[in-house]
């Protein structure tokens, strides 16, 4: 019974301290474009939100073109849970949005997007 309660009371504990090795990834709930959509290419916008606040100022957006990568930059006055960015006309081609935030907890979190743009 004894040993029952010193682990009952470790596990409490650590989870009470924030333990790293308990804290949980944030979880995508929505976003657009969605994984693997095809989208027409005109005036493109992003946004993805998660099961909780972000903290927008450190969140990195990286839309992986077929020419090479190019840093977007969240909106900064977006709701607290979601990343938004717009990025303009982009042309034909498959692409990769990688975003990686962080939680108010502090843990990371990272993923990416696949999408194509189709032919006008």
């Amino acid at each position: 019974m004894r040993n029952i309660a010193v682990i009952l009371g470790v596990l409490l504990g650590a989870t009470l301290s924030g333990s790293p090795s308990l804290a949980r990834s944030m979880a995508v709930m929505e976003s657009f474009p969605m994984v693997n959509q095809i989208m027409e290419g005109a005036a493109t916008s992003f946004s993805i939100r998660f099961d909780g606040p972000v903290a927008h100022g450190s969140a990195r957006l990286t839309l992986a073109t077929p020419s090479g990568a190019r840093t977007l930059h969240a909106r900064l006055g977006s709701e607290p849970n979601t990343l938004f960015t717009a990025v303009g006309k982009l042309p034909p081609g498959a692409y990769e949005l990688r975003w990686e935030v962080r939680a108010m907890d502090g843990q990371r979190s990272k993923g990416t997007i696949p999408f194509k743009v189709a032919e006008p």
